[in-house]
């Protein structure tokens, strides 16, 4: 049968698409803060938009988690908690290292050194204090080998995931010296340029031990 013409739906689902990603960028990157109330009427005059997209909006978002809705109908960014580190960072080692043993046959010259170039924008992140560039430059390290592993699918979930881990590191930044990172990226590169497969994925778990290190019980409680 013939398709219908759906200009207006499309046009109306673009709009919410957009606040959408908006939206979650916000969220992600800690401009929106934790707890801090969601009016869809400012938002709405903030994106330039009606309040029909950004509802929607609000709404996907709430079915992801990062917004919350009370039972007094009061919308807000959904809280970061420890609990969510602890949760979310074994599923995303544990994918990553499947992605990083698929990937190792694959990857070639030029995904080695995009890894360089972004553990090389991590290094002038961490010297500026910068913790979005920086968790934004440590993603691309990871995202390097993950873009080689032919798993589609993989690479959504991780995708999904390194997004809430993005803001779990946003959200705890500040008090932890985050420059062995770097090291655990150079021996990284340096396995998979070898093809030594038991040491990259030796590497990478310790990258993520790290990480999950830094964020810890004391600076759940004084957020």
């Amino acid at each position: 049968m013939p398709v219908p013409a759906t200009a207006t739906p499309l046009t109306r689902r673009c709009l919410s698409d957009d606040a959408y990603a908006q939206l979650r960028d916000w969220i992600i990157d800690g401009t929106l803060a934790p707890g801090e109330s969601l009016r869809d009427e400012a938002l709405a005059d903030a994106l330039g938009m009606s309040r029909t997209p950004v509802r929607d909006a609000l709404q996907r978002l709430e079915n992801e988690g990062l917004v919350v809705t009370s039972s007094t109908r009061r919308t807000s960014v959904s809280p970061v908690t420890l609990k969510q580190a602890r949760e979310i960072y074994p599923i995303t080692v544990a994918l990553e290292a499947l992605a990083l043993r698929l990937a190792l046959p694959m990857i070639d010259e030029a995904a080695l050194e995009a890894m360089r170039a972004a553990n090389a924008e991590l290094a002038a992140a961490l010297s500026a204090g910068d913790a979005n560039a920086a968790t934004l430059a440590d993603e691309a390290v990871h995202s390097g080998f993950i873009a080689c592993c032919g798993n589609d699918e993989l690479k959504t979930t991780l995708a999904d995931l390194k997004a809430k881990v993005r803001r779990l590191e946003c959200a705890f930044w500040g008090w932890a010296d985050r420059t062995p990172s770097l090291r655990d990226h150079e021996e990284l590169i340096a396995a998979l340029a070898a093809r030594d497969g038991a040491l990259a994925d030796r590497v990478l778990a310790r990258n993520w031990d790290r990480g999950l290190a830094w964020i810890t019980p004391q600076a759940a409680q004084s957020r």
